[in-house]
């Protein structure tokens, strides 16, 4: 601004200062001064410029020196949170299954020794399952039947305590082969094998403990697992049926193989032993300690299955069989019980919603000099999945043996379904 002004005042100087020289030259030094001052404000407008360029170029070197200071370590900042969950994650996973049943005795009375026609309602499940923290999860499982509510399965399970060795505690049903382990709305049958419930006790291998599950390197398989479980001796059948002064151990050795992208096979070795004596102090309040007495069971189990990639929702092919031995030492030092069982079946997957199959039962006795005794059971069955929460099951059972003096018909129609997450979930 100061230079316009200077240049003003000049040419108004010049302009009086023209005047005194006539009037002829007037114009053509107006004309003059005219270019001159023209001149003069190019000069003063490129001054200008550059000056404003010089001023935003520097404003831009001191922003690139600015972003390229050394920022903090954010890592070092530390960062605080509350160890509480939300709400919703307290909350556990409700699930509820419903299992009921009709039956026809086919004889001349419609009922024998063990069963009555009529219908039934087997039992109401409430399954609870959540994750407690990063490191543990529970599931419990309550079984309410009409004769009164039965806890099924109470546990929790550290996953990772050691790499690919989990942790569970609680009360549970016992990896004793594969089938023991599920529930009974979840079988593939209506009923579990006789070997099973003859062999192990009526619900099976349900104590309380500790199992280790450790998922071994692929070793001699595509991939092994080993369990190791520690638990009361409750059953009553195979053991004390109290708390352990002597525990009962199981061991149960898993291995898996792909035979193609359709198939694979599975085969698993069970041991256990624990002892049956009685360790106490009897109705009277006198302490009663019994000879040691062991029972020792012996497991194998194997699987095959098939199932299509592109069609597995329409077609598989299941073949399961499984065998046992039980040696029980009795109170009598020279009689001990020793039974043989087992079971295989069939399944196909027919299509979306029918599967077919057929199970056929062996089992020798839960009792002393059984060596001539058998019990044996054809079991066909056919199962409609209304949905993944509605299942229908027609099955018929054609028991016989030894000990029977004739046959055994029951035609049963079983509905089961599912309110919640987990559906029918076998364990």
């Amino acid at each position: 601004m100061r230079n316009r002004t200077f240049a003003s005042i000049l040419a108004l100087i010049l302009f009086i200062t023209a005047n005194g020289f006539g009037q002829s030259t007037v114009v053509s030094k107006t004309d003059s001064l005219v270019k001159i001052i023209r001149d003069m404000q190019n000069r003063i407008k490129l001054l200008e410029e550059k000056n404003e360029t010089s001023e935003l170029q520097q404003l831009l070197n001191q922003a690139e020196a600015a972003s390229k200071e050394e920022k903090p370590n954010e890592d070092t900042n530390k960062a605080f949170k509350s160890g509480q969950r939300s709400l919703q994650a307290i909350n556990p996973e409700i699930s509820v299954t419903g299992d009921m049943f009709g039956q026809a005795v086919v004889n001349t009375n419609g009922f024998n020794p063990e069963n009555r026609s009529g219908a039934y309602f087997r039992v109401l499940g409430l399954h609870l399952q959540s994750a407690l923290d990063p490191f543990s999860f529970t599931k419990i499982a309550v079984e309410i039947h009409p004769e009164g509510i039965e806890l099924g399965e109470a546990y929790m399970t550290w996953s990772n305590v050691l790499p690919n060795l989990s942790l569970t505690a609680g009360k549970f049903r016992q990896q004793f082969g594969i089938v023991n382990r599920w529930h009974a709305h979840s079988l593939d049958q209506f009923d579990f094998p006789l070997a099973i419930t003859t062999l192990l006790g009526e619900d099976g291998l349900n104590q309380t403990g500790l199992s280790l599950d450790w998922f071994m390197s692929p070793l001699w398989a595509d991939a092994n697992s080993l369990t190791l479980q520690i638990t009361n001796g409750q059953s009553e059948q195979l053991f004390s049926g109290e708390a352990f002064s002597f525990p009962s151990v199981l061991g149960h050795l898993k291995s898996y193989y792909d035979l193609n992208p359709n198939t694979y096979f599975e085969l698993g070795l069970t041991g256990m032993t624990g002892l049956n004596n009685f360790r106490g102090f009897d109705d009277s309040g006198s302490l009663v300690k019994e000879p040691n007495r062991s029972t020792t069971l012996a497991g194998a189990d194997l699987t095959l299955f098939w199932e299509p990639l592109n069609r597995a929702h329409y077609h598989s092919f299941l073949w399961r069989t499984e065998l046992y031995y039980v040696n029980k030492q009795t109170i009598t030092n020279d009689s001990t019980i020793k039974a043989l069982g087992g079971y295989s079946y069939l399944d196909y997957k027919l299509n979306e919603r029918w599967n077919a199959g057929v199970r056929f039962d062996y089992t020798q006795p839960f009792a002393v000099n059984n060596s001539d005794a058998y019990i044996y059971q054809v079991v066909p069955y056919v199962t409609w999945w209304q949905s993944h929460w509605m299942r229908f099951r027609l099955q018929y059972n054609y028991k016989n043996g030894s000990v029977f003096s004739e046959p055994d018909h029951i035609v049963r129609l079983q509905l089961t379904w599912a309110a919640g997450p987990h559906k029918h979930d076998r364990y």
